[in-house]
């Protein structure tokens, strides 16, 4: 039953599945929620927080996208699987009123399935300005390849959604630094990336070495 949990979400906000089919080390979501599950009674809210709706049978994704066709303004807020779109989904979602369109990547290696759904929806009729990525940074990675893939982002016009790795036992929000950066590269770069609309007018080069000047 969703319903305990969305005493602790936006009124907005609606669950149609519980879980996720992946095992992501970063992620608490199977710990929390359990396995996979879809929920037969939920309620249509435009912010739709499945954590993998596409996961799930055709049956009931065609159940969330009925319910959700009379709604504005639709968010599948945790992101699609980019590797689960097909083009059955993406047909579907032209149903919509969506205000977004949500991916993640988490690591460079993702970057094919993650450019083959962007072209699908794109190809479908979405801009690039309803696009954006969830790109993890700080876990496993470096700060070469986070900004790999968020400069190859903005070249489809796509603006990223830097997400910093907290550890799933840590008691204070960005504490943990990973060997590969250090606290204050982590910090300029999340700040950086996610206020694109104020500060891409200056090249991230540009704004680290100033950052560095200021400490």
């Amino acid at each position: 039953d969703s319903m305990p949990f969305l005493h602790y979400h936006n009124p907005d906000a609606t669950f149609t599945t519980r879980g996720c089919i992946r095992s992501c080390p970063f992620c608490a979501v199977p710990k929390i929620e359990g396995q996979f599950h879809e929920l037969q009674d939920f309620e249509a809210k435009p912010i739709v927080c499945d954590n993998n709706l596409l996961a799930c049978s055709h049956a009931h994704f065609n159940k969330v996208i009925d319910k959700l066709k009379p709604l504005k303004g639709i968010d599948f807020n945790q992101g699609l699987d980019c590797r689960l779109l097909d083009t059955y989904h993406v047909e579907r979602f032209k149903e919509l009123d969506l205000s977004v369109i949500r991916f993640a990547w988490d690591f460079v290696e993702e970057e094919f399935a993650l450019f083959r759904a962007i072209e699908k929806v794109l190809s479908a009729g979405f801009k690039a300005k309803k696009i954006r990525v969830y790109v993890l940074i700080g876990f496993n990675d470096t700060p070469n390849d986070a900004l790999y893939r968020c400069k190859k982002l903005i070249t489809y016009g796509i603006l990223p959604n830097v997400m910093r790795y907290q550890p799933l036992n840590s008691l204070t929000k960005n504490s943990y630094v990973s060997e590969n950066w250090t606290a204050q590269l982590l910090a300029d770069f999340s700040r950086y990336w996610n206020r694109l609309n104020w500060l891409g007018h200056i090249p991230w080069e540009v704004y680290k070495s100033k950052q560095l000047e200021l400490k």
